[in-house]
């Protein structure tokens, strides 16, 4: 749709979206080379043409579904937050009534399991993140974010918020802190890793039992 996306500035919107299998599989292929790329030579070699090779298609065939390099590495950013938004979305999807904590610890599994299942694209997409405005992805990625975690607190059995959309947003802000504090010392060894599970569970917790218990301000 043509204007579907309204913040995402021009430059930086794929050239047509792929409708029959075919496309989808080409497209996959060069998100997947641009990841490979990023981690065997990292953001500052990354050009349309070594992602084409890894890809084995020619440069013109992804030069049809993405204008630029900016434009693709924006595509495999917005990929990753959809993806993020499709492990929370199914936190809720039984709409079985649970204590908080369980939820709580739902909530922050889906979160990581993203983050961890491949840990050097991770970092790498982190490194995207800081070379473009990550900030102008689609507003539509991030109330999908929003609403998983607003569909799973309403099933809290124990528990109800003032403010749903609020505690929401800053579970999911305190989240994306820990990731990247955690990612960005990756280079000091992996065992960060094995934290961030206990980390994350800890944190959603204690925020979701303390937004619960908050009394309406007067």
């Amino acid at each position: 749709m043509e204007n579907a996306n309204p913040t995402v500035p021009q430059r930086l919107k794929p050239r047509k979206t792929p409708i029959q299998a075919r496309s989808g599989v080409t497209v996959e292929a060069i998100h997947e080379a641009a990841i490979q790329v990023l981690l065997a030579d990292g953001l500052a070699r990354l050009t349309t043409t070594r992602v084409a090779e890894r890809a084995g298609v020619s440069v013109g065939t992804l030069y049809q579904y993405f204008p630029n390099k900016e434009a693709l590495l924006f595509a495999i950013l917005q990929r990753h937050f959809e993806e993020m938004a499709e492990s929370l979305e199914r936190v809720s999807l039984h709409g079985r009534k649970r204590p908080l904590s369980d939820l709580a610890d739902s909530l922050a599994d889906a979160y990581v399991a993203v983050k961890i299942a491949r840990p050097e694209a991770t970092t790498a997409l982190y490194r995207v993140a800081g070379a473009i405005d990550q900030f102008r992805l689609s507003t539509g990625v991030y109330k999908r974010l929003q609403d998983a975690v607003v569909r799973a607190l309403a099933n809290a059995s124990d528990a109800s918020f003032n403010d749903v959309e609020r505690v929401a947003f800053t579970l999911l802000s305190a989240l994306a802190g820990v990731s990247r504090g955690t990612f960005g010392k990756l280079v000091s060894g992996s065992e960060v890793l094995d934290r961030l599970r206990d980390e994350t569970r800890l944190l959603s917790r204690a925020y979701l039992k303390a937004a619960a218990d908050a009394r309406p301000s007067v």
